[in-house]
């Protein structure tokens, strides 16, 4: 999976190069906004704690756990909007979640989820790249 997020930076680097600072702010925004629902909507449900616990944060990743809990994704969904949507241009948007099952999840450990959610939601924003 690290191959791939290298070859999609990659890819929004060689976009970058192509667009103004307010499209690439604008593209850079969708897309992150993409991949936050992706991976909380992907995200298997049992309390709703994993769900709860996608962090978003701008330059450096936000390595919280918090008890918080989110069966249908759309407060978690919206509390990362809101950070989203006032980021500066140029910045890398992170999403985390550092739940200690998190990686078990991203590797099939869920029947509701076998394919992960991580890897799923890069691969559906990297189609839309091509």
């Amino acid at each position: 999976m690290a191959q791939s997020a290298f070859q999609f930076a990659l890819s929004l680097d060689r976009l970058a190069e192509q667009l103004t600072d307010e499209v690439m702010q604008q593209v850079t925004q969708k897309l992150a906004l993409q991949a936050l629902s992706g991976v909380v909507l992907k995200s298997p449900v049992k309390s709703g704690r994993f769900r709860g616990n996608w962090n978003v944060s701008i330059d450096t990743a936000d390595r919280s756990v918090s008890d918080a809990t989110d069966q249908a994704g759309g407060a978690t969904v919206t509390r990362g909007a809101a950070v989203i949507n006032a980021v500066p241009p140029y910045r890398v948007i992170w999403l985390s979640n550092n739940l200690p099952y998190a990686r078990r999840l991203e590797t099939g450990w869920s029947k509701q989820a076998p394919a992960g959610v991580v890897a799923l939601t890069l691969a559906e924003l990297e189609s839309q790249l091509r």
